[in-house]
């Protein structure tokens, strides 16, 4: 019996340590990365994650009429401040091209590659907390490509 209540404690102390353990070794599986061409230099830049938008109501010409109205929007969440990064967008007012890279650390899931073209930065949140510091950033293109399928607007 009493070989039946160490198993029992070894399992309910064993399994709970196991599935922490496991939960953070798949915080970093996915390495997300974005790169800027600058002129004659590329930033590279880690993120945490991003997001694509598209809106297609901001095109229509009683809301265009400047047609400067962009219809995809990136954002993204930098795992720390990028100040090299932010001064690409700074000094270059026409648009920057550039790439966001995700590939699977184990090797199980494909890579993702979205290109944009003549991106421009429409908000920037620099944020610190404590020991967290951390960026966001929000760029409008018009031009897209997908994993290879090219979207334009």
């Amino acid at each position: 019996m009493k070989t039946i209540y160490k198993f029992l404690t070894f399992l309910i102390l064993f399994f709970p340590a196991k599935m922490l353990l496991s939960q953070q070794t798949d915080e970093k599986r996915m390495k997300i990365q974005v790169s800027v061409k600058d002129g004659k230099n590329q930033i590279v830049s880690v993120i945490k994650s991003y997001t694509i938008s598209y809106n297609r109501t901001l095109l229509t010409p009683e809301n265009n009429k400047s047609g400067e109205a962009k219809a995809f929007y990136i954002s993204l969440d930098f795992e720390k401040q990028d100040i090299p990064f932010l001064r690409a967008f700074i000094q270059n007012k026409a648009g920057l091209d550039g790439q966001i890279t995700v590939t699977d650390t184990y090797g199980k899931l494909p890579s993702r590659k979205i290109d944009f073209q003549s991106a421009t930065m429409d908000i920037m949140n620099d944020q610190a907390m404590g020991e967290y510091s951390g960026m966001f950033m929000n760029l409008s293109c018009n031009v897209i490509t997908i994993d290879g399928l090219k979207i334009e607007h």
